[in-house]
């Protein structure tokens, strides 16, 4: 990928963490259990499919309400462990990586927190994955893959002035903490210090959750004898997990000085770059977009119909804007996974050609948008379908279950799927399952 700035930042961008025994599910969904004899015990053993993971690896497992039944940590590939379970239903969670977080004094319940640090961002990359299991035979196996849950990001500032001692970024809004269920919460602001090498000014890789607003604001702070001059830019997206930023600035002076770059991102997307100017004499922040903006009379409400469309989600609202989330009134019922052999542009040619009146550039749900979905609707759908199946709209309902399987729905560019069940767990997507594809428009509205 091509890439913009002296900083190029790389990271894995997945790694799986297989927990395996005697038994095999299907590797298309991790939803689906195997229903025989009772068992009082799951064999672990881990291994890294692709990519790296980190030991150790912390796995643990919690029943249907939330509770704490084992925890084992695995110490290196070949390491076998064996955890002693009654029969019934878990969530495993494996950790690694999060030594330079602040971890809770224990993991006795699933919405245990780990938290970033005090200056807002970890020294460490911070991997998780999460799957469900029903413990019902006499061996059972299942697949956790582990993503990163974190931004990394890397910055070079050049011809700053010599007078200048110190220079630091703020980056804020980001999520603060996240608990077992993968489910982030809390919002931080980092201060990333750079140091002078050379005639640059850089930062070491750090490492932030994903932004917990609509947006990100860039804070630079130059000191001098003198004091401490800051200039602001908001990028108008928030940090996104798994992506690694580079960020490279040029100090130039004018009569009014101004530091002018370009943000570059590289990751699960295309690279998308936006141009900015910080001080007295810039014109404001930088412009992007990814964010289509709209004036409305009103704000609209969570679960409504809005102007021949369904809003989903409203955050970050004042009196005066807020973003939107829509659903699509359409679903696809029958679409393969990008990773299916033959079938590795079937999603996104849907995408593409998918519109709403005069909205184009749907997507694919990411993970955060599914997370949110699930935590909004998870088993409470109900008042939504009444929308999409009103006679005004004539939309898809969502589905929760088919004759013979959970219904679940692609996101993250494919690679995971997710339902509207009440239970449940984001999971990898299979190369041989059909899934639901149901497409996602975000938008800022203002009031006129």
């Amino acid at each position: 990928m091509k890439t913009k700035g002296s900083f190029r930042t790389i990271l894995p961008l997945m790694s799986a963490l297989a927990l395996t025994s005697c038994f095999s599910p299907a590797d298309d969904n991790a939803d689906i259990i195997d229903n025989s004899t009772a068992t009082t015990r799951l064999k672990v053993t881990t291994r890294a499919a692709t990519g790296e993971v980190s030991y150790p690896i912390l796995v643990i497992a919690y029943d249907e309400s939330g509770t704490l039944k084992g925890e084992q940590t695995i110490r290196s590939e070949s390491e076998e462990i064996s955890l002693k379970l009654s029969e019934g239903a878990y969530h495993i969670t494996a950790l690694a990586g999060q030594g330079s977080y602040t971890e809770p004094s224990n993991y006795d319940q699933q919405s245990a927190l780990i938290n970033i640090p005090s200056a807002g961002y970890a020294t460490s990359p911070l991997m998780m994955g999460g799957a469900d299991v029903l413990l019902t035979s006499a061996s059972a196996k299942v697949s956790v893959v582990m993503t990163y849950r974190v931004a990394s990001l890397a910055l070079t500032l050049e011809s700053v002035p010599d007078d200048v001692s110190a220079v630091s970024v703020g980056v804020s809004q980001q999520y603060k903490a996240i608990d077992m269920s993968g489910t982030f919460s809390g919002s931080s602001t980092a201060n990333v210090k750079c140091s002078k090498k050379g005639d640059l000014w850089t930062s070491e890789q750090v490492y932030l959750f994903p932004g917990a607003g609509s947006s990100t604001t860039l804070t630079l702070s130059l000191t001098n004898a003198e004091g401490q001059t800051s200039y602001s830019y908001e990028l108008s997206e928030p940090l996104e997990a798994a992506v690694p930023y580079t960020i490279r600035g040029t100090y130039v002076e004018s009569t009014a000085p101004y530091i002018t770059g370009v943000i570059t991102i590289e990751g699960w997307q295309e690279e998308r770059s936006y141009d900015f100017e910080f001080g007295n004499g810039s014109s404001g922040g930088g412009s992007s977009t990814t964010i289509q903006k709209v004036e409305v009379s009103a704000i609209p409400e969570p679960c409504s119909e809005w102007n021949g469309h369904v809003v989903a989600l409203v955050e970050n609202a004042t009196t005066t804007e807020a973003d939107v989330l829509l659903l699509s009134l359409k679903e696809e019922k029958n679409i393969h996974a990008p990773i299916a052999e033959g079938f590795e542009t079937e999603m996104s040619d849907y995408a593409n050609a998918y519109s709403e009146g005069n909205l184009k550039n749907w997507i694919v749900p990411t993970e955060d948008e599914a997370r949110s979905l699930k935590k909004e609707y998870g088993g409470n759908y109900e008042e939504l379908n009444l929308i999409f199946g009103s006679e005004s709209l004539n939309g898809d309902t969502i589905s929760v279950s088919t004759s013979s399987n959970n219904a679940r729905y692609l996101c993250a560019e494919g690679t995971k799927t997710f339902n509207f069940a009440a239970n449940g767990s984001i999971t990898s997507a299979g190369k041989s399952t059909k899934y639901r594809l149901r497409l996602v428009k975000k938008i800022h509205v203002v009031v006129k």
